[in-house]
């Protein structure tokens, strides 16, 4: 059975993450990452910030997200040193989620480094807040900077994963999906024009990542096709997100969005 691998003390061993990265488990979830008093003070502080720092997309997302800005560096970096201060504001009270991650992998990988990524000398946004309501959902899609973001240094890195921080869950709906199919260039035929895949990249051996509470935090590897399903209740699906881009010649890891 492909399931993935749940933990109470957020300590994580290197041979989990290789389970993550050979796709012999979908993925890690780290349970109360964050704590929910923890959650509803980043949620209040986001609240109160969200009418003017959403970006201008479909979506509603507090922090630029690189594949956005693919071919618009400079625009990327300079909403990234905007977003700064919006971190600060929002992680006031509550420890940084870079920080939190940094002592993860302080505990789980003590031989490597990690630092947020940088371009032209210049800090890359360490993660993004999304805001999922009703009736939203995100398609099946893989994520890959190696192929996507060829414009940027980070897409020499040797291995990618995706970390996700569960800071509010819907009532229904909004489940967590990874299909145990790796994306690889043959499957470009099957890419939406807008965004995403069609059905034909599901593979029959899939998870639904089940008992994803307020707090958690879950790992997964993004070159694995992936979705979220539709938001069915009234409280919106809040998250932060980012990634893990890893040089595992140079045991070094970088952070970004």
């Amino acid at each position: 059975m492909w399931a993935p691998i749940y933990s109470d003390n957020r300590k994580i061993k290197y041979s989990d993450f290789k389970q993550i990265l050979e796709g012999e488990i979908p993925g890690i979830v780290i349970k109360k990452f964050y704590s929910e008093n923890q959650c509803d003070e980043i949620l209040k502080k986001i609240k109160e910030y969200e009418i003017t720092c959403f970006e201008d997309s479909k979506l509603e997302h507090i922090g630029p997200f690189l594949m956005s800005y693919t071919t618009r560096k400079e625009k990327y970096l300079d909403k990234s040193k905007e977003f700064q201060k919006t971190t600060h504001l929002i992680f006031e009270k509550v420890e940084n989620p870079f920080n939190r991650i940094n002592k993860l992998i302080n505990l789980s990988l003590p031989s490597f480094s990690i630092s947020i990524a940088r371009e032209s000398e210049r800090d890359m946004s360490p993660f993004v807040i999304r805001v999922h309501r009703k009736g939203k959902s995100i398609p099946i899609h893989k994520d890959n900077v190696n192929y996507e973001g060829k414009e940027y240094s980070i897409a020499d890195i040797e291995y990618q994963l995706s970390c996700v921080i569960h800071l509010q869950e819907s009532e229904f709906g909004g489940d967590v999906i990874i299909y145990k199919n790796k994306w690889n260039r043959k499957h470009e035929k099957y890419r939406n024009i807008d965004f995403g895949y069609s059905s034909q990249v599901a593979s029959k051996e899939s998870c639904k990542i089940e008992g994803i509470e307020k707090g958690d935090l879950v790992i997964i590897n993004p070159n694995y096709f992936h979705q979220v399903t539709e938001i069915l209740g009234e409280i919106p699906r809040i998250t932060l997100g980012m990634f893990l881009g890893i040089y595992q010649k140079d045991q070094r890891i970088v952070v970004w969005a």
